[in-house]
């Protein structure tokens, strides 16, 4: 019999330190930045299907871009099938509106899809289990807060968990950028 794989949403410790100054500086507003997957040499790494994420993202309007400039990252091939089929990270230099959690779906969509294949029908790219980072820049006039939200899910279910995590009420009031407060995890079966 196998394993029930239970969805999680939890806090994920991400600070200042470990964006890109793109994600940092950027004007407030609806842009989506993907994040490098790792940094070897101070250079930022990610998969070789990304490429085509976002050219994707965008022509189906997303207003998507790489946290790295083009000089500053390279590119690695992935091999070998894991229980979670894809892993991606995102900031976003605002709070999460209804049309950045949806570009957020729809990046998660289509990093399953590249991870799983092109010829497969959606209905299992729904069903594929995808780990997406979350990294939230919220600036104010007097400090810049990094709120970090990891979710482990299958494809179909990360909008509903993305807004049940946005409604948490110790998620909705603004930690100072240094707190140590976690985020409530959520555990659903």
């Amino acid at each position: 019999m196998a394993e029930e794989i239970t969805d999680a949403v939890t806090r994920w410790d991400i600070s200042a330190a470990d964006l890109p100054e793109t994600v940092l500086t950027a004007p407030t507003g609806g842009r989506v930045f993907l994040l490098p997957d790792s940094r070897v040499d101070g250079m930022a790494v990610y998969r070789d299907d990304v490429a085509g994420l976002i050219k994707t993202l965008r022509h189906r309007g997303v207003d998507i871009d790489f946290a790295c400039a083009r000089e500053d990252r390279r590119y690695l091939s992935e091999y070998g099938a894991t229980e979670v089929v894809a892993t991606i990270g995102i900031a976003v230099a605002t709070t999460l509106t209804t049309d950045l959690v949806k570009s957020l779906v729809l990046t998660a969509w289509q990093r399953a899809r590249s991870a799983v294949g092109s010829s497969c029908p959606d209905e299992e790219v729904d069903e594929a289990r995808v780990t997406v980072k979350i990294a939230e820049v919220v600036r104010t006039e007097n400090e810049t807060a990094i709120r970090g939200l990891e979710i482990t899910s299958r494809v179909a279910d990360i909008e509903n968990l993305i807004r049940a995590a946005m409604a948490d009420p110790p998620r909705a009031e603004l930690p100072p950028a240094d707190s140590d407060d976690a985020a409530p995890e959520i555990t659903t079966g």
